[in-house]
Order: C-alpha cells, then sequence, then structure tokens
C-alpha cells in the first residue's frame, strides 16, 4: 500500500494552534520531500437582498482583501517554516475550504483550540468538523512551542485497538518516522496518557474508519481533537 506524501496542506487561521501546524507542515515537507501548501479562508458573505451594483461593490473589496490576505498569509507561513510553499487564500468557509482544497494533498495539518463547553457547543471545532468528513490523513496540533523535528516525530504511538483494520495508518506512520529517524510503537491502551507517559511517545497516530461513526468520533476522534496536547495524526481506513 503506497504511503507516499507529495503533497502537505497546511490550515492557517494566524493563531498560535496554526503556528504549530505550519512549523510540523514545514518539517514533514523538508523530511518528506514534499510540496508544502498553506491555506487561509477568507469568506465572502452577501445578503441576499444586496443589489447588483452592492454586489459588484463587496466583490472588488473582496478582491483587495484577498491580496492582503495572502501578503499576510506568506509573512505568517515564512515566520514558521523556512520550507518553501505556495500561498493560497479561500473565499470557502473555513471547512469548506480545507475539504476542497484537501483532494489535491496527500496529509492535511492543522491546528485546533480544543474549545469545550459553550464555545464549543455554538461555534463549533473547525478540526471536528473536518475530521468528519475528510477522506485524506489528517494531522492536528494544539498551540505551544514547537520541539526540533528530529525530537517531535521521535516515536511514535500508533494505537490499534477497536478492531479497525490499520493498515494504512501502519505504512503511513513508518514513512514519516522514518523521515525522522524515528520509531513506531504499537499500543491497544485505551488510557492514551498513561500509555504515552509509559512508552515515552512524541505523537499519536489512530485509525478512522470510513465512513466515519458517530461512536467512534464521540469516544475517540473528538476527544482526541479537544484533549490531546501532541499532534495526533488521524487516518482514514476502509
Amino acid at each position: 500500500m503506497s504511503a507516499d506524501i507529495k503533497t502537505i496542506l497546511a490550515a492557517v487561521d494566524f493563531g498560535e494552534a496554526s503556528a504549530r501546524a505550519v512549523a510540523l507542515a514545514g518539517a514533514l515537507a523538508g523530511r518528506l520531500g514534499a510540496r508544502l501548501r498553506v491555506l487561509h479562508a477568507e469568506p465572502l458573505d452577501a445578503p441576499p437582498y444586496f443589489t447588483h451594483a452592492q454586489m459588484e461593490a463587496l466583490e472588488a473589496e473582496a478582491h483587495d482583501n484577498r491580496v492582503r490576505a495572502t501578503e499576510f498569509l506568506r509573512s505568517f507561513a515564512r515566520e514558521h517554516t523556512h520550507e518553501p510553499f505556495d500561498a493560497v487564500v479561500d473565499n470557502r468557509t473555513a471547512t469548506d475550504a480545507i475539504l476542497h482544497a484537501s483532494a489535491d494533498a496527500d496529509l492535511v495539518v492543522m491546528g485546533t483550540h480544543g474549545r469545550r463547553g459553550p464555545s464549543r457547543w455554538w461555534l463549533g471545532s473547525v478540526a471536528e468538523r473536518v475530521l468528519r468528513e475528510t477522506r485524506v490523513p489528517l494531522m492536528v496540533a494544539h498551540a505551544g512551542s514547537t520541539p526540533t523535528p528530529s525530537e517531535e516525530f521521535a516515536l511514535a504511538m500508533l494505537l490499534v485497538n477497536g478492531g479497525l483494520p490499520a493498515r494504512r495508518a501502519r505504512a503511513l506512520v513508518q514513512r514519516i518516522a522514518d523521515g525522522f529517524n524515528g520509531s513506531v510503537v504499537e499500543s491497544d491502551a485505551d488510557d492514551v496518557p498513561g500509555a504515552r507517559a509509559e512508552l515515552g511517545a512524541s505523537w499519536l497516530a489512530v485509525a478512522a474508519p470510513t465512513p466515519r461513526t458517530g461512536h467512534w468520533l464521540s469516544h475517540v476522534g473528538e476527544p482526541l481533537v479537544t484533549g490531546c496536547t501532541m499532534p495526533v495524526l488521524f487516518v482514514p481506513e476502509a
């Protein structure tokens, strides 16, 4: 099974979590010889009652905003990676923009704020929504200092519990580990923090069912997105 990673997409909202995502994506692109794209969503929302003239004015303003956003995106990405990249600003919503752009990617890397309580209920988490729908491997990272690439990807813990096949996950995790001279250990533990402490893992990978089930999302996927502080790679499996 192929585990080639030729294109990596990093989603950016200019927050600390997406800064870490760009750093991780850049490190991966450099070690794996992949093309890096950075993406920012700048939605264009027009009320349905706008006249034709108002729409033209709004679109002209949106064009100027995209130009400024693209320059800011380039500047932001250059702060967090030394790897070459393509910068893309999309006028869709964040979730739709990421899912659309991921059609041409082999890996998506994005940050998450790990919202809980009312803010998560009302605003939701873009990372959780992308996880529900993507068919592309997704790496999620929280804000925080990014260690050197060799430290960040030194030891992967691959969760293999739940009886879900993990052939694609094994191949992809090993491909990344090889790029950093790292190693992989498998665990069927339900206690992720405990297993991480015992094994000394620096990042986590888990197979994701296709399609996602409500039980998997509520018991595995979403808790890892909101609660796991180390990078988590979700790999879709048939």
